[in-house]
C-alpha cells in the first residue's frame, strides 16, 4: 500500500524502530559509533543536487548527535554551510580526480586508510558509485537511474562508466538508500538482484522560508532546472506558445543553466519566440525571493528521481504544475495540478488556471503548504539512523 506524502516507507519505519531500540540499549552506540561519509564523487566548492542533499541531511544528522560523522569530501571545510563548518563534524579534504575511473581508484586506495584513521564502523556513500571493497558495512545512495532509463540521452563513455561502476558498487552495498518509491521501483526493474537491499528514505526541501509565507503573489511562474532532456523544457516552450496564440501573456522565469541550448532548439523547432525568461543560476537568497513571489512552479519533467524544486516551491506556498508521472504524484501530492506527459495544451491550461482563478490558487496553495510540511530532513535523518543501527546489529 502506498504511503502518504512524506510518510516513512514500511521498510524505513522498521529500520527506525530498530534504531530507537538500539540507540537506547546498545552500549557501543552510547559511545557514538563513527560513520565515514563518502562525498568524494562531487566537485568541491560547487553545489550539485547530491551536495545539496548531503548538506541538508548531514546537518540534521549532526544536530541529532546520535553518531559521530567524518566527512571525506572535495570541499574545504571553510566552504561548507555554516551549520556544518562550525560543528564537531570531522572533515578530510581531497582534490577531485580528472575522471570517473581515477576517482574510483582514488577511493579504493583512500577509504581503508580513512576508515582506520577515524575508527569508523560504517561507510555512508551519498552517491550510487564509489569504492566497492567488502571489508566493512556500506550504504550507498541512489538518487535516480537516468543512465538506465534514458541511456540514449547521455554520452557513451558516461553510460559505460555507470554500467561498470554502479554494478560493482550496488553489489558491494549492504543497503541502498532510494530517495523515492519510484527510484526503488526503477532499481528493482533494472537491477533486480539489489532490490531486497533497497530502503526508501524521502528527501525534503533544501530551501525553506524562515517564517510564514504571504499569499500575495506577483504575476509570474518559475521554472527551476539545469535543463537536460528529462526536464521537459520543450513542453514548457510549446505550452507558452499555446498561451501566446490565445493572446495570453504569462511570464515564466527560468532559474538554472541550459548548457545544451535545449530551450532555444525547441523554439526554433516550433517556430516561436515564446519561452521562459532566462535568469541563469541565482544564490539561495534570490531563489527564496523568487519562490516567495511566484504564482506557481512549472515542472514538466518526464523523468525524476525525486524533484527537490517541487518541495522547495511548495514550502514557500507556490502550487506546482507537474507532469502526471508516479514520482511527481509521490512528491507533490495534492499541492499540484497535473497534465498528461507531453501535453503542452494541458500544461498551458493549468498554468493559466493558477494565474487567473483566485479560488483555485488558494486551494492548491494550502494543499502545497500541507504537503511540503510532511517532508523533513529530521525525519530523513532518523530513518538513516535506523538503517545505520540495522547494519551495526
Amino acid at each position: 500500500m502506498a504511503a502518504g506524502p512524506g510518510a516513512c516507507s514500511i521498510d524505513a519505519r522498521a529500520a527506525l524502530i530498530t534504531a530507537e531500540r538500539t540507540l537506547t540499549k546498545d552500549p557501543a552506540l552510547s559511545e557514538k559509533t563513527i560513520v565515514l561519509v563518502n562525498h568524494l564523487y562531487e566537485p568541491g566548492g560547487r553545489i550539485t543536487g547530491v551536495s545539496n542533499y548531503l548538506f541538508s541531511l548531514l546537518s540534521a544528522l549532526v544536530e541529532r548527535d546520535n553518531f559521530t560523522f567524518a566527512l571525506a569530501t572535495n570541499w574545504r571545510r571553510d566552504d561548507l554551510p555554516p551549520e556544518l563548518r562550525d560543528s564537531r563534524l570531522r572533515v578530510e579534504t581531497f582534490a577531485l580526480p580528472a575522471s570517473t575511473p581515477l576517482n574510483i581508484a582514488r577511493q579504493i586506495r583512500a577509504l581503508p586508510r580513512l576508515m582506520r584513521r577515524h575508527g569508523a564502523a560504517i561507510e555512508f556513500n551519498v552517491n550510487p558509485v564509489g569504492g566497492f571493497m567488502r571489508d566493512w558495512p556500506r550504504i550507498i545512495t541512489l538518487h535516480d537511474l537516468y543512465f538506465d532509463v534514458m541511456r540514449s540521452a547521455y554520452k557513451a563513455h558516461h553510460v559505460l562508466w555507470w554500467r561498470i561502476f554502479f554494478a560493482l558498487s550496488h553489489r558491494a552495498a549492504d543497503r541502498i538508500i532510494c530517495v523515492s518509491r519510484q527510484t526503488k521501483a526503477d532499481l528493482a526493474h533494472h537491477h533486480p538482484s539489489s532490490a531486497a537491499r533497497a530502503i526508501v528514505v524521502h528527501s525534503a526541501a533544501c530551501l525553506r522560508p524562515d517564517g510564514p509565507v504571504d499569499a500575495a503573489r506577483k504575476p509570474y511562474g518559475i521554472f527551476v532546472a539545469n535543463v537536460a532532456p528529462n526536464k521537459g523544457a520543450d513542453v514548457l516552450v510549446a505550452a507558452m506558445r499555446c498561451l501566446k496564440q490565445r493572446g495570453v501573456s504569462l511570464d515564466i522565469l527560468h532559474v538554472g543553466r541550459d548548457d545544451q541550448g535545449i530551450i532555444a532548439a525547441a523554439q526554433r523547432r516550433l517556430g516561436t519566440d515564446a519561452g521562459p525568461r532566462a535568469l541563469g543560476p541565482v544564490d539561495r537568497d534570490a531563489l527564496a525571493e523568487l519562490y516567495r513571489g511566484a504564482r506557481f512552479l512549472a515542472f514538466p519533467s518526464t523523468r525524476e528521481g525525486f524533484g527537490l524544486p517541487v518541495l522547495e516551491a511548495q514550502s514557500f506556498g507556490a502550487p506546482v504544475v507537474a507532469t502526471d508521472i508516479p514520482v511527481l504524484r509521490e512528491v507533490a501530492g495534492a499541492g499540484a495540478l497535473y497534465f498528461r506527459e507531453g501535453d503542452a495544451e494541458g500544461m498551458a491550461n493549468d498554468m493559466r488556471a493558477l494565474n487567473d482563478d483566485a479560488d483555485l490558487w488558494r486551494h492548491v496553495h494550502a494543499a502545497a503548504l500541507a504537503n511540503a510540511a510532511g517532508f523533513s530532513w529530521d525525519k530523513a535523518a532518523s530513518e538513516i539512523e535506523g538503517v545505520l543501527a540495522q547494519l551495526l546489529r
